[in-house]
């Protein structure tokens, strides 16, 4: 019996040994893909929550909510405006509304997770119809937090 765990062993290590170099020298392959030019993360997003905090001359952040109705009522980022397809002309107003309240403001559009492609879809239609530029879909949506 002992000398069949020694072999196995053996052959883990021998096994092991290549895997770990091929790890090693492929490590960019476990990294996060780049952000695409119109995401962001929460990490950035807070980031830019306490410089909009500590200076008046940064713009401010909006947080939507592109997921359903009963999602967002359910739990939410703090402040967050539900704006969803299926609500959108009872929504859009107090968006737009909030909008008014800051001459600039960074428009940040969350669903519920990296395969939600509502949030990509509710950003588009923000730049197109409201004409802003200034708008980003959080990579990996609410779970990502």
């Amino acid at each position: 019996m002992r000398p069949l765990l020694r072999q196995a062993l053996i052959l883990l290590v021998l096994a092991a040994v290549p895997a770990l170099i091929s790890g090693f020298m492929h490590r960019e392959l476990f990294d996060d893909p780049p952000l695409a030019g119109d995401e962001t993360t929460w990490a950035q997003v807070y980031a830019w929550q306490r410089e909009a905090g500590a200076a008046t001359s940064q713009p401010r952040i909006l947080l939507i909510d592109a997921r359903p109705s009963e999602s967002h009522a359910a739990s939410h980022a703090p402040g967050a405006l539900p704006l969803n397809p299926a609500h959108w002309e009872q929504q859009l107003p107090a968006i737009i509304e909030e909008l008014g309240r800051a001459a600039e403001t960074r428009v940040v559009v969350y669903c519920d997770d990296a395969l939600c492609d509502t949030s990509r879809t509710v950003a588009e239609r923000i730049r197109r119809e409201l004409a802003l530029t200034n708008v980003f879909i959080l990579k990996g949506g609410w779970r990502a937090r």
